[in-house]
């Protein structure tokens, strides 16, 4: 049996090597609790041992020390403990069986252990965290989001049939005139072909069909239109990584609504999310360029912005806009291909909270006009 792991690679070694670090984990936790208190590296779990090696080892290790640091602490880390070897036996089960399920999927399950999903998505986390893999590694995906729509070829194969029953998708099918949604089962190992040079991520979905319906696609070909519905998700974040990888690097354009969320959306495709990842492959679009309107409120009336689409900012807006200023000056001097960018949000974010005002995009009667104006002057700038 090791023999044949040692020969896999890639995604399938991987999974071995996950399953043998969790057989080995539940069996370390059993030696633990058992009266004779066997070493772990006995007879009855060899088998397990020589399927790791080096890194895999040491996360092994890791995990072990974490799952016996519990065992032996309070009755609140005993039920923690508890709660993380329901979902570690429900991560092995997908991984043994090959299918998928979504973390609510997985919360559900053991809903008499979890008074509320965030519990359980946070011990997920610390498990990715410590298994020092992204989710989908275990085979935890999240609901669909993302849509695209444009000139653009999408093959999405099938996680361990990569070659079989795999058909391109064409963005600008007839069939999908609302958008093709973002596969969140194989957005990490999907193949994308396009010659645009120009890729608009909308904030919301309202705006996406908007553009759509309005022709902004024939009008600007060849471009694409791609949208996480709100807040960016993982696997929209991992297609927008394809395209730049295997496209030729186009330009990614951010539009969002002018208020401190948006800009932290934006900031998010950008930069990431705020504290970091828990062991995520990088997908940050660091060139990417949020389309701020220069002059706030005033600026945007040149596009149909009436005064009564026009909003005072909240408590709660100036406190997420002081804490995105907090996080541009940590950004800021680390990269300087991305100084400009970070001075983009600094200006957008500093006239938001100096004016007090805040308006959506969907207000804009001329939005066509207002990116097309916007690209050209970030062209110019660049």
């Amino acid at each position: 049996m090791s023999d044949e792991v040692k020969e896999l690679w890639g995604p399938e070694a991987v999974r071995q090597g996950l399953i043998a670090t969790l057989d080995l984990s539940v069996l370390h936790l059993l030696v633990c609790t058992s009266r004779d208190g066997h070493d772990i590296q006995s007879k009855p779990v060899t088998g397990c041992t020589s399927m790791l090696s080096g890194r895999a080892a040491a996360v092994s290790s890791g995990l072990n020390m974490k799952l016996e640091q519990l065992l032996k602490g309070t009755w609140r880390q005993k039920l923690r403990l508890r709660r993380m070897m329901a979902l570690i036996d429900s991560v092995h089960g997908l991984l043994c069986s090959g299918r998928t399920a979504t973390p609510r999927e997985l919360y559900y399950r053991h809903v008499n252990l979890f008074p509320r999903q965030q519990l359980s998505d946070d011990l997920l986390k610390f498990l990715c965290q410590t298994l020092e893999v992204p989710r989908h590694y275990l085979r935890l995906v999240g609901t669909a989001k993302g849509l695209v729509r444009g000139h653009i070829r999408i093959l999405e194969p099938r996680p361990g049939h990569e070659d079989i029953d795999s058909v391109w998708v064409d963005g600008m099918d007839p069939l999908e005139p609302r958008g093709h949604t973002i596969s969140p089962i194989s957005a990490h190992i999907l193949k994308v072909e396009t010659v645009a040079q120009k890729v608009f991520v909308v904030e919301k979905e309202t705006v996406f069909h908007r553009l759509i319906d309005g022709g902004f696609l024939e009008k600007h070909k060849p471009c694409v239109l791609v949208t996480a519905r709100g807040f960016p998700d993982v696997p929209t974040r991992y297609f927008l990584r394809q395209l730049r990888e295997s496209c030729g690097s186009p330009c990614f354009y951010l539009l969002v609504d002018f208020d401190p969320s948006g800009l932290v959306i934006a900031a998010t495709y950008g930069f990431g999310p705020e504290g970091g990842c828990w062991m995520q492959d990088d997908l940050r679009l660091r060139s990417s360029l949020p389309l701020i309107c220069v002059g706030g409120v005033e600026g945007a009336s040149n596009f149909g912005l009436n005064r009564r689409d026009v909003l005072p900012l909240t408590a709660r807006d100036r406190a997420v806009g002081r804490g995105l200023q907090r996080r541009l000056e940590q950004i800021k001097g680390k990269d300087k291909d991305t100084d400009e960018i970070v001075e983009k949000y600094e200006e957008g974010l500093k006239h938001l909270l100096e004016v007090g005002l805040k308006y959506e995009l969907d207000a804009l009667d001329k939005l066509s006009e207002f990116i097309a104006h916007m690209v050209s002057s970030g062209a110019q700038e660049r």
